[in-house]
């Protein structure tokens, strides 16, 4: 999935800020989103915002991702005082032309494919935030295939958990399986992280968190019979876009709970920690 901007997205963002903005912020905006130039384009503000992003898509490894940070101000703060303030009009022209090349703004600013959750979104920012390489790649060709190769996205989807899995494993240094799929990583990390239904006492907790170990099963299942790792026989049903989708959204949740749960875990031994070292 190429997270190159589209021309047409640069020159209505290019309208927009350099209609709002000086020349000052408009640079400020742009370093900030981790566009490097050595010096400031030339031109009028218009010409010079096209300069910037023309510059993101050349050098940058996700120019998307400059973007979203690049007008978070702009379609997120109202301009004017508080007893004038106006809706900018560029504004839903920003969100019409995204929409033309399946993407949307999303606040914090992330530019998303459309269809894309705000789980998967959330996810991508963790697996971005803690560099997990393995997870990267999964989840991009998870995106590829969605629509294009079903059977493909779901060996991705099963393959982003064992990603996460291992991670968690690896880094945890957590004694690996020698069976290193799916039921055999979940088992291993699900002890570690508690996950055992039975240590919780609320029931309806109690349910959620025995649906896991069903998206794994049910994952690992899917991709066996009717992903693309494994021949599938004569009979079996032609996988399509909606159950590719429902396997991607099942790992995004249960790889944005591990990831969050494992998150929290070393926030309360760092604290346990600090508090044993204030005795």
């Amino acid at each position: 999935m190429s997270r190159k901007i589209p021309l047409p997205v640069i020159a209505v963002v290019a309208d927009a800020l350099g209609s709002r903005y000086s020349h000052a912020r408009i640079d400020s905006f742009m370093m900030t989103a981790g566009i490097e130039l050595a010096q400031s384009p030339s031109g009028n503000r218009e010409v010079k915002t096209r300069a910037w992003l023309r510059c993101a898509n050349e050098r940058l490894d996700d120019p998307l991702a400059a973007l979203g940070i690049a007008i978070t101000e702009m379609m997120e703060v109202t301009p004017g005082f508080e007893w004038e303030e106006k809706p900018d009009p560029n504004i839903p022209k920003v969100h019409a032309i995204l929409r033309k090349y399946h993407l949307a703004y999303l606040t914090g600013g992330q530019i998303v494919s459309i269809g894309t959750t705000v789980v998967s979104a959330t996810l991508q920012a963790i697996i971005r935030s803690r560099d997990l390489s393995g997870m990267q790649a999964e989840f991009e060709r998870i995106n590829q295939n969605l629509e294009a190769d079903p059977p493909a996205a779901v060996t991705a989807s099963c393959a982003l958990l064992e990603a996460a899995f291992k991670a968690y494993i690896e880094q945890e240094k957590l004694r690996m399986p020698s069976d290193q799929t799916l039921k055999p990583l979940w088992k291993t990390i699900r002890k570690d992280l508690k996950f055992d239904p039975d240590l919780h006492e609320d029931d309806d907790l109690k349910t959620i968190v025995g649906g896991l170990a069903a998206i794994v099963e049910g994952t690992g299942s899917l991709r066996t019979h009717k992903g693309s790792a494994h021949g599938r026989s004569k009979k079996t049903y032609k996988l399509k876009p909606r159950h590719a989708r429902l396997a991607t959204h099942a790992s995004f949740v249960l790889a944005s709970f591990v990831l969050e749960a494992w998150t929290d875990r070393k926030a309360r031994i760092e604290e346990d920690a600090k508090a044993m070292e204030g005795l």
